[in-house]
């Protein structure tokens, strides 16, 4: 019997790396335990982590955007792998029809990849928790939509202004011209210094990428 339980859970490993290096890596939900400086710039340190930023790491180098992330002075809002997953399962409903591999994705997909990706940096700007109120703060992102930023106090019981205090990462949704709409994601760990600029690591369990 334990001779049959571990060849199972040979198997399962297996099955799992063999679909990691052919298609989209799903990293989880577990929350990164790093925090504090980093010590490399923001594309090594999601390298660096694959199980939890494979897929994002490898989509940012095939759409081009490695110097944006690395760019001095920049924030950088990183959606955890599990988030692209749910993204590509809404894109490609049907799994018979999915890419075989990132590099397969059609090219009009990957440009609205791209535009998707510019809206998680932000330029220029070092967006940090103590710097932060309950209020809103505003900056642009890479792709030029607005985005939000601010605190919010709460407790495992639901309690406001109790508790731990989060960042929240809003997104303006609306077309052009149009009444402001935001999206909204929590920040599960936050202020991540690279030698370029900050990380902040997105909640995977209610975001999926691109505020879809």
């Amino acid at each position: 019997m334990i001779k049959l339980i571990k060849a199972i859970a040979l198997i399962g490993v297996l099955f799992v790396v063999g679909c990691k290096d052919a298609y989209f890596t799903d990293g989880g939900n577990v929350p990164a335990e790093q925090s504090g400086v980093l010590g490399v710039s923001t594309m090594d340190y999601l390298t660096s982590h694959p199980a939890t930023f494979d897929t994002l790491a490898r989509l940012i180098k095939l759409t081009g955007l490695e110097s944006a992330v690395n760019a001095k002075g920049n924030t950088f809002l990183a959606p955890r792998d599990y988030s692209i997953h749910n993204y590509f399962k809404l894109l490609y409903p049907d799994p018979e029809k999915r890419p075989a591999t990132l590099e397969a994705i059609p090219q009009e997909d990957m440009v609205k990849i791209t535009e998707i990706l510019k809206n998680y940096i932000i330029p220029n700007e070092e967006i940090v928790r103590n710097k932060l109120a309950t209020t809103y703060s505003y900056a642009t992102t890479f792709d030029g939509k607005k985005a939000r930023f601010n605190i919010i106090t709460d407790d495992y019981l639901g309690n406001v202004n109790m508790g731990a205090k989060y960042v929240v990462f809003s997104l303006n949704i609306s077309p052009d011209g149009q009444k402001e709409i935001y999206q909204s994601v929590e920040v599960v760990t936050a202020d991540l210094r690279s030698t370029n600029g900050i990380v902040h690591i997105l909640n995977s369990n209610t975001h999926i990428f691109g505020f879809n």
